[in-house]
């Protein structure tokens, strides 16, 4: 019990100096202005388009559309853990807070996942607002299922633990700048790789062993994401990229603890 609670103390403590960084503002605005566009985007349900010489009700398309969208905020809420995980534990080694907390009777496993929860909390308030809302709109005014986009939405969730914890353990051996560059640079690649997978076409090469091997971040919610799409067969069911996912997220805790546990505090 006393772990428990030493453990939402600091967790609180963590979501306390999230909310308190300057970040938060801009993903505040970076928030607003995702929802404009994706107020723009559910709104378009009147009209047609040709595809192939052929007319299509807009109506028709708004399953892509919402797929895109939702899948292209999962990847931004994703990278925003691997962003806000890159500092959130080294910056109190930084200021000595490290120290201070490790002075009580907590563990150094505690604390780092304690500093994880207080990241992922700003992301959960971030995805559940921005992923909501999209598929509100795209429910109400195209009249898409909410089923799949819950399913989406924790696959997102599970994710963003795993980007953000192995940023957090990255940043205990690179510098800030270097740990957000990987982070931007590895989601992308794992997403174009994920996108590759899904193609019907024989691969090789290293692309084609990450997205056999790697997080299957934006498959994932794709895969969720697969009753949108009528006319498109996935290669994948809604939850058989499940136990990839949450095998990384064991990894990456498993690194998180290890590398933290390992790191010298100077006192």
């Amino acid at each position: 019990m006393n772990a428990l609670r030493g453990f939402g103390t600091l967790t609180w403590e963590a979501i306390q100096d999230a909310v308190r960084r300057r970040i938060v503002f801009a993903i505040a605005a970076m928030g607003i202005l995702s929802m404009m566009v994706v107020d723009s985007c559910s709104s378009c349900s009147t009209g047609s388009l040709t595809v192939n010489e052929e007319a299509q009700d807009l109506i028709e398309v708004a399953g892509y559309t919402a797929s895109i969208t939702f899948t292209t905020l999962g990847l931004w809420i994703v990278t925003l853990a691997g962003v806000l995980g890159a500092d959130h534990l080294t910056q109190t080694l930084e200021d000595g807070t490290a120290p201070l907390c490790l002075a009580r009777p907590v563990s150094r496993e505690v604390f780092a996942l304690s500093r994880l929860c207080g990241t992922l909390g700003i992301v959960a308030i971030t995805g559940l607002v921005l992923l909501g809302g999209t598929a509100f709109l795209f429910a109400t005014r195209n009249g898409l299922p909410l089923g799949p986009a819950v399913e989406a939405t924790a696959a997102c969730g599970l994710g963003a633990l795993a980007v953000g914890a192995l940023a957090m353990t990255a940043s205990l051996f690179l510098p800030r700048l270097a740990t957000w560059l990987l982070v931007v640079s590895l989601v992308g690649v794992i997403a174009l790789a994920g996108g590759f997978s899904a193609a019907p076409l024989e691969q090789e090469g290293w692309l084609s062993w990450v997205g056999r091997f790697g997080p299957p971040l934006a498959s994932s919610m794709a895969a969720a994401l697969g009753p949108w799409m009528d006319e498109i067969t996935l290669p994948w069911g809604p939850f058989e990229l499940w136990p990839r996912l949450l095998a990384w997220d064991v990894v990456a805790l498993a690194g998180l603890t290890w590398a933290f546990r390992r790191r010298e505090i100077a006192t």
